[in-house]
């Protein structure tokens, strides 16, 4: 009983974590789809005080400002607007208890992990195969929730 209740949890957890992620890549496609407003937002941040106590982290907002363009990141925009957007849509859809829901976050979820972590072990990346692992656990307990709602094969 103390798995279901775990596993309830993670399942919980993890599907907060990734809408609230994916509302945030929406939000950054949406972003550097407008390049002078994306690049008005890092200045005004870095105009602030707190900002400007921290001479470091403001230098390298101005330099953020200075490099955002619109050809160079449109595909990332489309990118992060699409990816997003699905995850939205697919949360959205388990949330209402859509079985498609759950067979498209794993899927979508799947492939990003591979695309993470093979990104991770190529580049030595630590903090990019900690997320991949992440999502690899998200997507073993949706799988776990998938098949007792849907196949009525209980947890053990």
């Amino acid at each position: 009983m103390l798995i279901n209740k775990s596993t309830d949890i993670i399942f919980r957890i993890g599907l907060l974590v990734k809408g609230v992620d994916a509302v945030l890549e929406v939000i950054g496609g949406i972003l550097l789809t407008m390049p002078t407003k994306l690049s008005r937002y890092i200045l005004v941040l870095s105009q602030h005080e707190l900002y400007r106590h921290h001479q470091v982290m403001s230098g390298r907002l101005d330099r953020l400002a200075e490099t955002v363009h619109v050809h160079a990141h449109l595909p990332a925009a489309v990118y992060l607007i699409a990816h997003g957007g699905a995850k939205v849509i697919l949360i959205a859809a388990i949330v209402r208890g859509k079985r498609w829901g759950y067979t498209g976050l794993m899927a979508v979820l799947s492939l990003f992990t591979l695309i993470e972590m093979t990104r991770a072990i190529a580049a030595h990346e630590i903090v990019t195969g900690v997320l991949g692992l992440f999502d690899l656990v998200v997507v073993v307990v949706i799988y776990k929730e998938y098949k007792a709602k849907f196949l009525g094969n209980p947890q053990p």
